[in-house]
């Protein structure tokens, strides 16, 4: 498990077509979060790494979850994998 410290790892892509396609919401993200596990969730952005090039990774916009590929990503399929994997780290 790719944990910081504990820390669930999330990368959200700022790239222009995940950003179109929903990744704006994303801007948001540790707002929504439950308080008890705020703590425990490091949020960054990355740039574009070209996930939307491969078709069998989905469709944008796309997240990773301690480096575990969400293509399809929206707030409330991020909230729960981040709590399968603080629960019982198998977010796949």
């Amino acid at each position: 498990m790719n944990k910081m410290n504990g820390q669930v790892e999330v990368s959200i892509c700022y790239g222009t077509l995940c950003f179109v396609m929903g990744g704006s919401e994303f801007e948001i993200i540790q707002d929504q979060l439950p308080q008890n596990i705020r703590h425990l969730v490091h949020v960054k952005g990355m740039n574009c790494p070209g996930y939307c090039n491969k078709q069998e990774n989905g469709k944008p916009p796309f997240v990773t979850i301690n480096g575990k590929l969400m293509g399809e990503a929206n707030l409330q399929k991020v909230i729960s994998a981040i709590t399968e994997e603080l629960t019982n780290g198998t977010y796949k």
